[in-house]
């Protein structure tokens, strides 16, 4: 029976039908990820991972085994990296020399990272979804990554309505006649009902999608690129806070109300300035609070122009 099987190969049996098949694997393969980023512990997570190489030639399939086998044990030594993805599609082609073209591989995995209170000396804990793809022929190779924030945005058009509300209630309160006091008018200021209205706002999620220049040994850009994204859009969400955190962060919205136009024209003025990227697409959600469907933008540049979605 031993001898039998491993002579019979149902996966190389010829067939008529010679068309060619782009992609053919596996998706969602349960895979560990090793993080390994300079300055900060070495992290190990679960991970999902997609794997596919082309057909060819008129044969019935290919050996999925293969692609699993090379995938999980690369996975379980090495830190993942565009450059680990080189390798191991490296092997997908070697494991399936004389029938696959092309591989493909795709690794996604949640980042912790620590982030700083914006004012206390606190700090708390960030998940940041991030996936990295490889696609590998004989002669070509390209590499991407994604990553999502999450981010808080005031709706300017609420604010402006908000204030409005706020100055008739003062004019009804304070006559034209009437001589105005500072200690009165700061009083005032402070009583929850002289706030007539509060403009809207909801934690709202940015995608960045990049074509990579190069296959970086380690994933320094992908921390470089968070970063640079949390700043331009100046209001990601916090983990620990204390009061005077809160307070920051209720200045902070107000000095920058965003309609969703706004959040990824700055998303995108971030990514598409890397040199590292060959190619951005940036997508923003806003999940209103006022109504009960989303509101979106989106904006792709270089390699990726005419592909704004993600």
């Amino acid at each position: 029976m031993k001898q039998y099987l491993e002579e019979i190969d149902i996966a190389q049996t010829k067939i008529s039908d010679a068309r060619r098949l782009d992609r053919v694997g596996m998706s969602n393969i349960e895979c560990p990820v090793v993080i390994n980023i300079p300055g900060h512990p070495q992290q190990l997570t679960a991970g999902r991972a997609d794997a596919f190489v082309s057909l060819d030639e008129p044969q019935k399939g290919i050996h999925m085994s293969r692609l699993f086998i090379a995938l999980t044990e690369s996975m379980a030594k090495e830190p993942v990296s565009p450059s680990l993805l080189t390798k191991i599609a490296g092997d997908f082609l070697k494991t399936h020399d004389g029938i696959s073209a092309s591989a493909h591989i795709k690794v996604t995995f949640d980042l912790l990272l620590k982030r700083p209170a914006l004012r206390s000396s606190n700090e708390g804990w960030r998940t940041y979804p991030v996936s990295l793809w490889t696609t590998a022929t004989r002669h070509e190779i390209r590499h991407g990554a994604e990553v999502a924030i999450q981010y808080s945005s005031t709706c300017p058009c609420s604010a402006a309505l908000a204030r409005k509300l706020i100055q008739n209630k003062f004019s009804e309160d304070f006559t034209k006649q009437s001589p105005l006091k500072f200690d009165d008018v700061l009083q005032w200021l402070g009583k929850e009902e002289s706030i007539a209205g509060t403009p809207h706002g909801q934690r709202s999620e940015g995608h960045a999608r990049v074509i990579l220049a190069s296959a970086p040994s380690d994933l320094g850009f992908v921390i470089s690129t968070i970063q640079d994204l949390e700043a331009a859009l100046t209001t990601p969400v916090q983990s620990a806070v204390k009061r005077e955190d809160e307070q920051e962060f209720a200045r902070l919205n107000a000095a920058n109300l965003m309609f969703s136009e706004d959040a990824v024209r700055r998303m995108s003025s971030v990514v598409a300035a890397n040199p590292l990227f060959k190619g951005t697409a940036c997508e923003v959600r806003h999940f209103e609070s006022l109504h009960p469907h989303d509101a979106v933008a989106k904006v792709a540049t270089g390699e990726l122009a005419g592909q704004a979605w993600i």
